[in-house]
């Protein structure tokens, strides 16, 4: 999962390692590894608070993407937490973007999953993020509850700005 994590992810979108994997041990926060038999297909590191479920990181083996996984995993994270709504955020569609055809390809498979993209754009570690939600939308404020609770003592870090 480590490895896939540093190929899946940019820089400026990641986490600390080790804060991943401290993290993961509170109570609904969940770092599971998604397998197809014996064969690791991906992983997905959720967190859950009350009614929302925060998808903050998705990931399927790149030898194995468009092969269904993903969505697979999708349903499988839907089914653990039924009822929930549900948010992901995806880097915002510019197509002046270095990788603007893979933002609209990323954008459209969460769409073909059910997620429906809101007005919502927020501000993370200076990283600009399109919010998508499935299920419901989410109020904002529930999703900056969600990051503080996941931060802990470090949410002046971890902080989430909406821009209007």
């Amino acid at each position: 999962m480590k490895k896939m994590y540093f190929e899946a992810f940019p820089k400026e979108e990641r986490v600390p390692w080790m804060w991943l994997m401290m993290q993961s041990r509170k109570q609904f926060i969940e770092f599971i590894a998604f397998y197809d038999d014996d064969q690791f297909v991906g992983f997905a590191y959720i967190i859950s608070r009350q009614k929302l479920t925060y998808i903050f990181y998705l990931a399927v083996n790149s030898e194995l993407r468009g092969g269904g996984y993903g969505s697979k995993i999708l349903q499988d994270i839907f089914k653990m937490y039924e009822g929930q709504h549900f948010a992901i955020s995806v880097e915002p569609i510019d197509d002046t973007a270095d990788n603007a055809a893979q933002r609209r390809s990323r954008v459209k498979f969460y769409e073909r999953n059910g997620f429906t993209m809101s007005s919502k754009l927020a501000l993370e570690q200076g990283v600009k993020y399109s919010m998508m939600y499935h299920n419901g939308d989410f109020e904002k404020q529930d999703y900056i509850d969600l990051i503080a609770y996941y931060a802990g003592i470090f949410s002046g870090i971890f902080k989430t700005e909406f821009i209007d």
